[in-house]
């Protein structure tokens, strides 16, 4: 196999629209064509687990073009986006080693575990789940992740009110959630 193909692998089920029950098919902005292979895309899941009952259910789902994901960052106000890679700069050199030794053939173990804080899944009561893909494919070049709900909030409150209320407008417009679904708010990382 060669490296290019190497760096592809399907797309795994916890990847896959909740809805649909299969693969996401169109960019949640733009109804841009995902599965024809000419656009790079991100799928963005967030679950919540009932500890004590290995029950969990998916909060939200959904895939993004990165054309449409680069618009929405643009809109983010400088002050966040600083914020946000400066924090994930540092989480990052804090955890180097550990990242660099993830065995990337092991798809599934790769978003088990938060990055920033190892603590596994299974331990969330939420947690967020990040894939960058292409056509029916992950690309394994940016592995998936997991970031833990602790982590999510901390990153929340990195967030200028502009770029909360934009997060926010994005949501609403996509999501109509149940009354008391989220509290305080959805947490979009839209990295």
């Amino acid at each position: 196999m060669d490296e290019k193909q190497s760096q592809y692998k399907d797309i795994p089920k916890e990847f896959h629209s909740y809805e649909k029950d299969g693969l996401f098919t169109n960019c949640i902005e733009c109804d841009r064509e995902l599965l024809s292979g000419d656009c790079d895309y991100v799928i963005e899941k967030a679950f919540r687990n009932y500890q004590g009952f290995k029950a969990e259910d998916v909060i939200f789902d959904y895939a993004i073009c990165m054309d449409c994901a680069m618009e929405i960052q643009k809109r983010m106000s400088k002050e966040s986006m600083f914020k946000i890679q400066e924090y994930m700069q540092k989480q990052m050199l804090d955890r180097h080693q550990d990242l660099a030794k993830r065995d990337l053939t092991n798809v599934d173990e790769l978003y088990s575990k938060c990055m920033f804080t190892n603590e596994d899944k299974s331990n969330c009561e939420e947690y967020q789940v990040f894939a960058f893909c292409r056509g029916d494919k992950m690309n394994l070049q940016m592995p998936p992740y997991m970031v833990s709900g602790p982590i999510l909030d901390e990153i929340s409150e990195l967030l200028s009110d502009e770029t909360r209320d934009e997060l926010n407008g994005f949501f609403n417009k996509h999501f109509s959630p149940s009354p008391g679904m989220f509290e305080p708010d959805p947490r979009l990382i839209l990295i």
